[in-house]
């Protein structure tokens, strides 16, 4: 389920960012702190990093996997802390990591992690994917 509208936003794709001078490019799914995050789709680790900068804020903590799929779309899953390394091929339904708690940082919001899909180099909208997705595990 998408995050809906709480004191930090909503998280549907497009969403209004800071106060309309940005756009979610990306989508927020609803869990549990400590939940596990897996693929949506089979490739393999390109990049573990963090979304924010390393100034020493809370926010500094934050993690994000990227899995580059056979299609060449990369998928992003932010605020999971990875149980994954770089270049390890994953399944579908492979556990990448577990959600972390954005209450830290955010209290009050909605606990999600972000995911986001990139196809020829722009953010799309996963939707479209997802439904997709739960079609083809009914």
């Amino acid at each position: 389920k998408i995050r809906g509208q709480d004191s930090w936003g909503a998280g549907h794709y497009g969403a209004s960012r800071d106060s309309g001078k940005r756009k979610h490019l990306g989508i927020d799914i609803i869990n549990h702190v400590n939940e596990a995050v897996c693929a949506y789709e089979a490739g393999t680790v390109t990049k573990i990093g963090y979304p924010y900068n390393q100034d020493g804020s809370k926010k500094a903590f934050y993690r994000y996997i990227e899995i580059t799929c056979t299609d060449d779309t990369r998928h992003r899953y932010f605020y999971v802390e990875p149980l994954v390394q770089v270049k390890q091929d994953v399944s579908k339904g492979d556990i990448l990591g577990s959600a972390q708690d954005l209450g830290v940082v955010y209290p009050g919001i909605t606990q999600h992690f972000h995911f986001e899909i990139i196809e020829n180099g722009k953010r799309i909208d996963p939707c479209g994917f997802l439904r997709n997705y739960l079609e083809a595990t009914k």
